[in-house]
């Protein structure tokens, strides 16, 4: 007797990676599955995704402060250390809204609803957003936040005053962008079967995030914060926008909406349509 139509697929290492149609599938059911959890602990683990990547822009941060480290150098060197805080996040299962944001391609198969995704997405931006803001603050009492005369506050306010000056649609656009690498590092972890292989997929993706100056809204969150919360004693530090709450509070906003068409539109919906979508009408 013939083998039965299962088994017939070839059977490839334990070390091999996940083919595009296996990839698909496995973000269509983790999405099904996150969307499903219960409000604490998606509130949990949003919180510690805001913190994993706090660390991450934290790193960033000092880096591009330090005195000791060219520009030159800290501008190549800088966006690798932020992107160790998603890549922290990712690998311990914290919850991240732009990576969920790929939850849509689970919409798009009927698997959830409308309702599920937003309920889910809204809970993880604020869970972010309090992780953020617990460790910009923490980092702010810890008085390490004017290290070398004052340059890392300096810095804070300048990448955020950078951050604030686009308009709306520039802002949108940008968050589209950073939300598209986001989550094809995502994509390229998910064909990993190691520790090492995430971490190696996700490196490049997510560091061309700030190397290219595109936005994703978790990312922006502890800058803002420590922009917000300081006070610099450098009387010439020449910002290119004002740092204000609304500025503030306006550019998450049109970043995530950003974000959403980025990650939810561009990389799960065209994916669902080129991988689940034609598989189940073949």
């Amino acid at each position: 007797m013939g083998e039965p139509e299962k088994t017939k697929r070839i059977r490839t290492s334990e070390l091999d990676a996940y083919e595009p149609d296996e990839i698909a599938e496995r973000v269509l059911n983790i999405g099904v599955k996150k969307t499903r959890y219960p409000a604490y602990k998606t509130l949990v683990l949003g919180l510690m995704g805001g913190c994993f990547i706090s660390f991450g822009a934290l790193y960033e941060l000092y880096i591009l402060a330090h005195p000791q480290i060219s520009s030159s150098v800290s501008i190549v060197v800088s966006p690798l250390f932020y992107a160790v805080g998603y890549i922290m996040a990712f690998i311990a299962g914290a919850e991240i809204f732009t990576t969920n944001n790929l939850s849509a391609m689970a919409w798009a198969s009927g698997k959830v609803t409308i309702w599920d995704i937003s309920r889910n997405w809204l809970l993880v931006l604020l869970a972010n957003l309090a992780g953020a803001g617990f460790i910009a603050l923490l980092y702010f009492y810890s008085g390490l936040v004017y290290m070398f005369d004052f340059a890392v506050v300096d810095m804070a306010k300048t990448i955020t005053a950078q951050k604030m000056n686009f308009n709306i649609l520039q802002t949108t656009v940008i968050g589209i962008f950073g939300n598209m690498l986001i989550c094809t590092g995502l994509w390229l972890a998910m064909a990993g079967r190691s520790v090492t292989d995430k971490f190696i997929a996700l490196l490049v993706p997510v560091a061309a995030v700030p190397a290219l100056n595109f936005q994703h809204s978790t990312g922006n969150m502890f800058q803002f914060f420590i922009a917000l919360i300081t006070e610099t004693e450098t009387v010439d530090l020449e910002l290119p926008s004002q740092v204000t709450f609304w500025a503030v509070t306006t550019n998450l906003f049109f970043v995530s909406i950003g974000n959403i068409i980025g990650g939810g539109v561009f990389i799960a919906i065209i994916y669902y349509f080129v991988f689940i979508r034609e598989t189940r009408f073949d």
